[in-house]
């Protein structure tokens, strides 16, 4: 069976090699135009150096702003959802025609081309300039157990939109990761988006199995020149690139030889409305607390605001967090206050290899001192920022503002305080204008608690936050309620019945030794819901009323396909549609630390999800800035023309 960083190794060579493949489509010099939500996750996958010993000369991020340059090719590289950004590869061609410039355009969408981006590049009048390509990108490895399709707002766009794309192409990459590493036998869904992306999943197998009983796989008459077969290229043409570059050929000599016997025994699909909780609840994980106070983007974090880096050479760029890094992976998913012994640990050990060098006498000595110096002074930097960054979380968890917040927040899980009180102490936090996000945290928790606040309640408390933050954020609190985030009081809270029931919070002495500990306590739902596939008799079935306590219907699904091998570790793949958290990551690698290795998981997320990303999603400030929309000028009673104020979006 292949192994989850197998699985992730073989993913990221696929997606490198499909990108750099479709850069040799173009031959010659080119320049590379990047959908800006691309840009970050390539350099996961290609570097610098891959892009130019293929011919892009240089690269930027699409904009609004033409780029001038001499280079007879242009790629576009961008998502076929931000169908936003064609108006702009539109300008780019426009402007060169202005100027006179004879280029060769080539437009290629991720991970396929529609009928929507072809109509946008008619409407602009470009389409006949361009040559339309799809690339099948649908993952980009962010750890050697984590695949990301980089999607946000997904949650967004389905429970306040009625968008259901962000599902179908999460459906779209789960049937590339079955073309590849075999049908994955048992699938469980939860939530709306989970139930979307099982109904395309086997309307997709349908479709497959009807095609190919048209027509032979890899028949050259019934495929588009120069685009191979997606199975065809998977397994074969990726397999043949890696081989003939030296690169992972047992990988691929593992996934060819698995034939149809899947490497993922089993799959859960979770809607991020069903468990809204665990994104709100504080987390206590190195990883999860550094993206709570910088912000992880890409693996890397901008750490020019911190005191402790003004004066260092940190302070003009970022710092990589690479799952390569052994201290990293070490440390990573430690709780803060496990976190200094384990560091001072790793410098005391530094300083003493520095000082070995007194003791040196003999050449051969000398040698071998030289390697150990030079491994302890390349780790010496990176162990001095996590010192630092460990420090800096330390003193953020500890101020008494932060304790505040904490204790509001275990009052409202505990429902031990009446509403009227956390809710006068969570509108004091709007009046002195602390950050919007962590206001909208305790008040949606509040509400997800609650099932919702007295309507005589939350409509003070949206004035004020409206008052606080500005008018814009009117329809902020729309988008909330739309999601399920906040909302009128309707009925009972059945929060208790579901901490219960999933047993959500456990005793300080026993979270050690269970998945609560990334939150110190309390177990992420989602992860409860993972650990019931196997803790359970009957997995999901036999919790089928405590299932029902949930949003969203629960479903099972069985595929037909081989059972993998029972005697070898168990892969399963953990599909989180609208954003993971990491600690929910860690509680996961917990979870399979806790089934003495039985079952591994690989995780395949939307994007990277706390507090602060969740409710920007909910923002609206793109359609704000519009222009306001002016009515038409009607003639009044009495003949005379009368002037109307144009409201957005039309007047009222």
């Amino acid at each position: 069976m292949t192994d989850v960083s197998e699985i992730v190794a073989a993913v990221r060579a696929d997606v490198r090699g499909r990108l750099l493949d479709l850069l040799d489509e173009v031959a010659g010099r080119k320049i590379l135009l990047l959908d800006s939500t691309i840009v970050g996750p390539l350099d996961l996958v290609v570097s610098p150096s891959d892009l130019k010993d293929h011919g892009v000369q240089q690269w930027f991020k699409l904009s609004d702003q033409p780029v001038a340059s001499d280079c007879a090719q242009m790629v576009f590289l961008v998502r076929c959802e931000r169908v936003d950004l064609i108006e702009m590869i539109a300008n780019q061609i426009l402007a060169d025609e202005k100027e006179q410039k004879d280029r060769l355009y080539v437009v290629v969408f991720v991970p396929e081309k529609t009928e929507q981006c072809k109509q946008r590049l008619a409407q602009h009048h470009v389409k006949a300039n361009v040559r339309i390509a799809e690339c099948a990108i649908h993952h980009f490895p962010s750890d050697k157990d984590v695949l990301s399709m980089e999607t946000p707002r997904m949650f967004q766009r389905l429970h306040c939109e009625n968008d259901p794309s962000g599902p179908y192409y999460a459906a779209r990459g789960i049937m590339s990761l079955q073309e590849t590493f075999g049908t994955i036998p048992t699938v469980r869904a939860i939530g709306l988006a989970g139930k979307i992306v099982v109904d395309t999943i086997q309307r997709l197998r349908k479709e497959n199995q009807a095609g190919q009983s048209k027509k032979k796989p890899g028949d050259a008459a019934n495929r588009q020149p120069g685009v191979p077969p997606v199975a065809v290229y998977s397994k074969g043409a990726a397999a043949m690139r890696r081989k003939e570059d030296g690169r992972e050929t047992g990988i691929a000599a593992e996934v060819e030889s698995a034939g149809d016997k899947s490497s993922i025994s089993e799959m859960v699909v979770i809607d991020r409305r069903v468990d809204l909780f665990s994104v709100l609840c504080s987390q206590f994980t190195y990883q999860a607390l550094i993206d709570f106070a910088y912000g992880i983007q890409n693996n890397s974090i901008d750490i020019s605001s911190a005191s402790w880096a003004k004066e260092r050479s940190e302070s003009r760029g970022s710092v990589r967090l690479s799952p390569e890094d052994a201290l990293y992976q070490e440390i990573r998913d430690l709780r803060i206050d496990k976190l200094g012994p384990l560091l001072q640990e790793k410098a005391r050990a530094i300083q003493q290899t520095y000082s070995e060098k007194d003791n040196v006498k003999s050449a051969t000595e000398m040698t071998e001192y030289i390697k150990k110096f030079k491994s302890a002074q390349s780790a010496h930097p990176l162990l001095e920022v996590y010192i630092n960054l460990a420090h800096d979380l330390n003193e953020k968890i500890q101020s008494e503002e932060y304790r505040q917040l904490l204790k509001l927040e275990d009052e409202i899980t505990a429902q031990s305080t009446s509403s009227t009180s956390c809710l006068e102490t969570v509108q004091a936090i709007m009046d002195d204008q602390k950050p919007f996000h962590e206001a909208l945290r305790l008040l949606c928790l509040h509400s997800l608690v609650n099932n919702g606040i007295k309507k005589q309640q939350l409509d003070p408390l949206k004035t004020a936050f409206k008052q606080s933050y500005g008018f814009e954020h009117t329809l902020t609190l729309e988008n909330m309620e739309s999601a399920g985030l906040l909302r009128p009081q309707i009925g009972k809270s059945g929060w208790g019945s579901i901490k219960r029931q999933f047993n959500l919070f456990v005793e300080d002495d026993l979270a050690d030794r269970d998945v609560s500990y990334a939150y110190s306590g309390y177990a992420p739902l989602s992860v409860r819901l993972v650990q019931m596939t196997r803790s359970q008799p009957k997995g999901w079935i036999a919790v089928k009323d405590a299932l029902s306590l949930l949003h969203g219907p629960a479903q099972e699904l069985q595929q037909p396909a081989k059972e993998p091998d029972s005697t070898k570790p168990a892969t399963v793949l953990v599909c989180f549609l609208g954003g993971v958290t990491y600690g929910e990551i860690a509680a996961l690698r917990r979870l399979s630390q806790l089934e003495e290795g039985r079952r591994r998981f690989l995780i395949l997320t939307t994007e990277f999800i706390n507090p602060k990303k969740l409710f920007e999603s909910m923002c609206c400030d793109a359609v704000l800035n519009l222009p306001p929309i002016e009515p038409p000028v009607r003639a009044s009673s009495a003949g005379v023309a009368s002037k109307a104020f144009g409201f957005w979006p039309t007047s009222r």
